[in-house]
């Protein structure tokens, strides 16, 4: 990556803004500088910052999103409350700032819409945080499976009200509804799977313990998921039949996770430990399109190439309404 001197903007300051401060700390150089945005964990943001080696940006503080904007930096990230998601990304985008939000971008698809078609207009890149697209374990276990059609997909993808991730606690955000904090992740790995972005919504039902059933479907490939976020523990799980009656599996309830076809055990991921994990890596390729002067149409987390995450979300969330 370029030594280019730009100022990246970081609104956020929770869990997942702490997660971005330490892999931008790790991305950028000493010619770069970020400015954190928070309005709410001013007191702690500064122990967070004396973690980081001396090697990287240089990091200041802020409470203003106006005041940081008005200095145009070069991108922004965008972690702040979800339903907070779109009017900080049309505001940094409408100062002419590359944003990359995290999911969900917005709660339905007329505001995604809008974002997009202002990114576009101003000729900006717009992205989304979803980290499975660059897991590199799940596109491994595609490798391993090339060559067999899968006709079924079952998902399973379960978290504790409270669990502690990477040294950070980690709680049940039931401020966020349940399809539009959830599916954007089931979206994505069917999206790695089979290569489709358009999902299909079908039946949807609530469970006794509140979590979630759905019928989904991408293309031919039927999809069953159960999924929800006040379970005993974490689980990730993927269990395919191919169109040849063989079967595959997939746990990484503990990444890089492990897998099975046909009852033989698959390689393990050969990237995971040498290569950045997810949430860094879809942050790097995100800056690496901001520095390109030829961005990559195939870029995965484009908010026009995500879209669909919303969508389905949105009716997902309908169904169970």
């Amino acid at each position: 990556m370029g030594h280019d001197g730009r100022t990246i903007a970081l609104i956020g300051g929770g869990r997942w803004g702490r997660v971005h401060a330490s892999n931008l700390s790790q991305l950028l150089t000493q010619r770069d500088h970020v400015v954190w945005v928070s309005r709410h964990n001013q007191d702690i943001l500064p122990d967070t910052i004396l973690k980081f080696s001396n090697s990287g940006p240089a990091f200041d503080l802020s409470t203003s999103i106006d005041d940081v904007l008005s200095k145009r930096p070069t991108a922004a990230l965008v972690v702040t409350a979800p339903q907070t998601h779109v009017g900080v990304t049309e505001a940094c985008l409408r100062a002419g700032t590359h944003v990359f939000a995290e999911k969900p971008l917005a709660f339905t698809a007329r505001e995604a819409r809008s974002l997009i078609d202002t990114a576009q207009d101003r000729n900006l890149l717009l992205g989304v945080g979803l980290h499975l697209l660059s897991a590199t374990y799940l596109h491994h276990f595609k490798s391993q499976i090339a060559g067999r059609p899968i006709a079924r997909i079952a998902l399973r993808w379960f978290d504790p009200a409270h669990e502690v991730r990477n040294g950070e606690s980690k709680h049940a955000n039931d401020l966020t509804p349940l399809a539009h904090d959830l599916y954007p992740h089931i979206w994505s790995i069917v999206c790695v799977l089979t290569g489709c972005t358009e999902q299909t919504i079908g039946i949807a039902l609530t469970q006794a313990d509140a979590s979630i059933a759905f019928a989904s479907s991408a293309g031919d490939v039927k999809i069953d998921t159960r999924c929800g976020r006040h379970s005993a523990a974490r689980e990730r799980k993927i269990d395919l039949v191919f169109e040849d009656g063989g079967t595959a599996n997939f746990d990484f309830t503990q990444e890089p996770g492990s897998g099975t076809m046909d009852n033989v055990p698959l390689s393990p991921d050969p990237q995971w430990g040498t290569t950045p994990r997810p949430a860094m890596a879809e942050v790097q390729e995100f800056l690496k399109q901001v520095s390109s002067p030829v961005r990559d149409p195939a870029w995965s987390h484009s908010a026009a190439s995500c879209f669909d995450s919303v969508t389905g979300a949105e009716v997902l969330h309908a169904k169970l309404s």
